[in-house]
């Protein structure tokens, strides 16, 4: 059983995504359990087969903590973590070739807090593991942005210390040539350079190289895909990926 943590920033399409490469994986006769970790989602483009939803109201710890949204998300996770035994039971329960879970869209409250690590290290123990980091190439085509980006991925990367692949998803929403960029800037650190002293100055221009340079040898040895949730574009390379990063080799498919 692989376990994949789909982690990324506010509107990288972490759920869509979810509910997208399950899809896919059906078709190719792939089972899968879609856990939903955001207690706040209103609403989610896939139907969750386990829920925290279910075990925590969002809505009634705000109300009767007096707490704002925030601090509510916060109390929520936290109430997560205290059920955690009764999720791993629920997952585990189910025989399943993949289990994807959608982490929170505040991407803090999962990836920079213990209840995070706690949740992480709990769920998929008896399987293979590892994480999504989404980049949307909306975003990050603006090279101070890649860099930030950078540095969220290889933060995230050295916290849960987890095989990762870098998913960049909406390839259909941009020019082709953006994504050639982000590959570009990905594999080569000389041009990301070039590209930051062409598209910046000051001391704007100095602290991105720096923080290039400093991150870009981690965020080069994460494996990079390309994918479209819509026309699920990049879909067979991804599970590709997901095999040999966790050191399987290619598994095929049924």
């Amino acid at each position: 059983m692989y376990t994949i943590f789909i982690t990324g920033t506010a509107g990288s399409g972490k759920s869509t995504l979810t509910g997208a490469f399950s899809d896919w994986l059906r078709s190719q006769e792939q089972s899968t359990l879609i856990v939903n970790l955001d207690p706040a989602a209103i609403s989610t483009p896939y139907e969750a087969d386990i829920d925290i939803r279910e075990m925590v109201d969002y809505e009634r710890i705000m109300t009767t903590r007096k707490l704002g949204p925030n601090a509510a998300l916060i109390a929520s996770i936290r109430e997560v973590v205290r059920h955690v035994e009764e999720l791993v039971e629920e997952i585990d329960s189910h025989e399943v070739d993949y289990v994807l879970v959608d982490t929170p869209g505040q991407l803090e409250l999962f990836a920079f807090r213990k209840e995070g690590r706690i949740l992480a290290k709990s769920i998929g123990k008896y399987g293979k593991k590892l994480m999504f980091f989404l980049l949307d190439p909306m975003f990050c085509t603006v090279t101070r942005n890649f860099v930030a980006s950078m540095f969220l991925a290889s933060s995230i990367y050295l916290t849960f210390q987890l095989p990762m692949i870098q998913v960049v998803n909406k390839i259909d929403a941009v020019p082709r040539k953006r994504i050639e960029n982000l590959e570009s800037w990905s594999e080569s650190i000389d041009s990301l350079i070039v590209e930051i002293e062409n598209r910046s100055k000051g001391m704007l221009m100095h602290f991105s190289k720096e923080m290039a340079q400093a991150v870009h040898d981690i965020v080069s040895s994460i494996p990079m895909a390309l994918v479209s949730s819509v026309t699920m574009e990049g879909f067979p390379e991804l599970h590709a990926m997901i095999t040999r990063v966790v050191g399987e080799g290619e598994i095929e498919l049924r």
